[in-house]
């Protein structure tokens, strides 16, 4: 659907349901500790989402986190592990 206005390169992935079985990142387990159930899945196909896209676009899958110059401007920053 986004994909024809998205710069050469970029890479969309959509999900309009929550796959089951997926399970949160081990590392970003901890954002979810006090999370529903219905906002651990959403987080959890989101972050499968991203983690899908960073595939597409030829980078190796990875775990997004929140950095220091990320916080401030709302961002999500992508680290390599």
């Amino acid at each position: 659907m986004i994909e024809p206005i998205l710069p050469p390169g970029a890479v969309a992935v959509e999900a309009l349901d929550d796959p089951p079985g997926l399970a949160p990142h081990p590392a970003e387990a901890h954002l979810l500790a006090r999370a529903v159930d219905k906002r651990r899945r959403e987080f959890t196909t989101v972050r499968h989402c991203a983690r899908q896209a960073c595939t597409g676009s030829a980078t190796r899958p990875c775990r997004s986190c929140r950095g220091s110059a990320a916080r401030r401007s709302g961002r999500t920053a992508w680290s390599a592990a």
